[in-house]
């Protein structure tokens, strides 16, 4: 039999194909995000799990990421499926934008912590419900942005998930409480239905970007504040709606790092990292209203580079954004962010104007007088066909320079 599971917001469905097995672990994963089951129709499906009679785990088949079909138990199947459903997400709302990271509740703003390997996000996220807080993701942080207000934080609706088997180094009371939460587990994972969680689609201000650094040796929790690059290249690699306009994009990240606050938490032990964010966030500024939610335009893939000629020069409509000390760009066309460390930035600024390669390695040869010019030369050749490339510059002279 095939069945449709339409969760709300989502256009797309999540297609069941004798795969009913799968149904009664859904309520007590998607806890918060209401959904319905109806019969197929015509709208093609963000994912799907089939049952196959010759063979006892479920083929699982994502339509909104490029990768190959997988076999999986019926809790591993949900687990993928919703990995295709924080894709499926921002297909259907032009608002968002969405972030591999983890989101909770502190003195009524949401705190992120971006995705870092290792860092022990999730774990901690079930930390901070297991001490009352409310957890908008472990894993995905939909975002949307006001005019004129902090960026809007999302919940998800859907259970904490730790990783089994749990590390013996995790805090005795901790393993205990989880061990103790009844909810859909399997060898590898372990949801955990927790009351009083938020539901779907609510919203929060965002208070602080959180990087996590998890040390195994004792150390004392402690909050570090760092620089805006710092977080921008960790959210940069995390934004995973790629269909958006990467200029809006960049325009909207670096507003939001202006806006709030920046830390590194060093920790090793999860009580002592729950006890200082609380501590280190238990006030916030009174937060701005904001207006109408920003809608994001998509990329446009039809750029195709003309020749560079004999001058180059910066094309128009870039979007450029200084944040901490590091320069980005996004190219008019909003396919792609790029990082400029202090060189690139350098020679960016000179071309404002048109200029030739030859007198951009006289200005770098004064810059760098023990460089030799053969140096300076190869290296600004890289550079400018990478600008190029990305679609930042242009040819020079009057007849071809962009008129966006």
């Amino acid at each position: 039999m095939q069945r449709d599971i339409l969760f709300q917001g989502v256009a797309a469905p999540l297609r069941l194909q004798g795969a009913d097995v799968v149904l009664p672990l859904l309520p007590d994963i998607v806890v918060g995000w209401p959904f319905r089951i109806v019969e197929p129709g015509d709208t093609p499906a963000f994912f799907t799990i089939t049952a196959r009679p010759d063979a006892p785990l479920l083929r699982c088949e994502s339509h909104v990421e490029d990768r190959p079909p997988q076999d999986w138990d019926p809790l591993n199947a949900l687990c993928d499926a919703m990995a295709g459903l924080a894709v499926a997400l921002p297909l259907s709302d032009p608002r968002l934008i969405c972030l591999h990271a983890a989101g909770v509740e502190i003195a009524g703003r949401l705190v992120v912590f971006p995705n870092i390997r290792r860092a022990g996000k999730s774990t901690l996220s079930a930390a901070f419900a297991r001490a009352g807080h409310r957890v908008f993701s472990d894993d995905v942080v939909p975002l949307s942005f006001p005019q004129g207000g902090p960026a809007l934080g999302h919940a998800m609706g859907t259970a904490p998930r730790l990783r089994l088997p749990l590390p013996e180094s995790l805090p005795a009371g901790f393993r205990s409480w989880a061990e103790a939460v009844p909810g859909p587990r399997n060898r590898q994972y372990h949801y955990l239905p927790i009351a009083g969680q938020p539901t779907h689609g609510e919203t929060l201000p965002l208070g602080a970007f959180v990087l996590l650094d998890r040390r195994d040796e004792p150390v004392e929790a402690e909050l570090i504040p760092v620089r805006a690059d710092a977080a921008m290249d960790a959210l940069l690699h995390q934004n995973f709606t790629r269909d958006r306009h990467s200029g809006e994009v960049l325009e909207v990240i670096a507003a939001s790092l202006e806006a709030a606050a920046v830390w590194k938490l060093v920790y090793a032990d999860l009580d002592g990292a729950v006890a200082c964010l609380t501590a280190g966030f238990r006030a916030w500024a009174v937060p701005v209203e904001g207006g109408v939610e920003r809608r994001f335009g998509p990329a446009s893939l039809d750029y195709r580079p003309g020749p560079l000629g004999r001058t180059v020069v910066q094309r128009v409509g870039v979007v450029v954004r200084w944040i901490g000390e590091v320069l980005y760009l996004a190219d008019p066309e909003g396919r792609a962010i790029q990082r400029m460390d202090a060189l690139a930035a350098a020679i960016w600024a000179m071309l404002e104007e048109p200029g030739t390669p030859e007198e951009l390695e006289e200005a770098l040869e004064e810059a760098f007088p023990g460089t030799p010019r053969e140096r300076i030369a190869a290296d600004l050749q890289a550079l400018l066909e990478r600008l190029w490339e990305a679609g930042l510059v242009g040819a020079g002279d009057v007849s071809t320079v962009d008129k966006l």
